[in-house]
This record gives structure tokens, C-alpha cells and sequence, in this order.
């Protein structure tokens, strides 16, 4: 899935059934601005048009940490919601490392499974 995919799902899952307008007004836009996101001829909005998609579609926070994934991956980025955390703290250096290792094939995905399961024991 596309970043614009996702939000024209969530703007037709809506039960206010929302139109391309009432998401251009809310972000101060124009019709075809938003429909060009949708359609992926345009970049993903900035941070403040994001926050305030999110709080006017009430997105979960699985879906926001989805809609700043897709985002990144079109912008060849970090996403927004992580980058402190990846690039200015310990844990982030640690992550990189991690990364860097299933990259040349030390870490293989069940190494990540097992880790997953370990943090959402923790998680409980």
C-alpha cells in the first residue's frame, strides 16, 4: 500500500463520509492538492498538515505509525515519529547496528521474531 492509498481509504472508511473538500479545507488546500496526494503524484504533507489529518480522520495509533511509515518510504526517510529516537539516542545507535548486522546477514528475521515476542511480553 501507498501513502495516498491509505488516506483515501481512511477518508472513504470515514462514516462522515468525507469528500477530497472536506479534507482540502481542513488543511487549508485545494481539492486538487489532496487528490494528487491520493493519486501518489505528490509528495506526503508536511508535518502539520499531518497532524492535522490525524486528528480530524482520529486515526489509532497502529495507523498513524503505518501512515508515517508509507510516508518515509516515499520520501526515502526516517519516519517523522522516529527520528529523534533513530539518529540522537542510544537506542537508536543500537538499532542502527541491528540493522546494519540483518543487512549483511548476521540478524535473519527470526532473530527479529524472537526479539518482537521478547518486548511484547514486556509490553504486557
Amino acid at each position: 500500500m501507498r501513502y495516498g492509498q491509505f488516506l483515501r481509504s481512511k477518508r472513504i472508511a470515514d462514516r462522515r463520509e468525507l469528500t477530497l473538500k472536506d479534507i482540502a479545507e481542513e488543511l487549508g488546500v485545494s481539492v486538487s492538492f489532496v487528490s494528487d496526494v491520493e493519486q501518489g503524484r505528490r509528495k506526503p504533507y508536511d508535518e502539520e498538515k499531518t497532524q492535522k489529518l490525524i486528528a480530524f480522520l482520529d486515526l489509532t495509533e497502529e495507523d498513524v505509525a503505518l501512515m508515517y511509515d508509507l510516508a518515509a518510504r516515499e520520501n526515502s526517510r526516517i519516519p517523522r515519529d522516529l527520528e529523534d529516537t533513530m539518529m540522537y539516542s542510544e537506542a537508536g545507535e543500537m538499532a542502527r547496528y541491528a540493522l546494519r548486522m540483518t543487512k549483511k546477514g548476521v540478524v535473519n528475521d527470526d532473530d527479529w521474531k524472537d526479539f518482537i515476542r521478547y518486548i511484547k511480553t514486556k509490553e504486557k
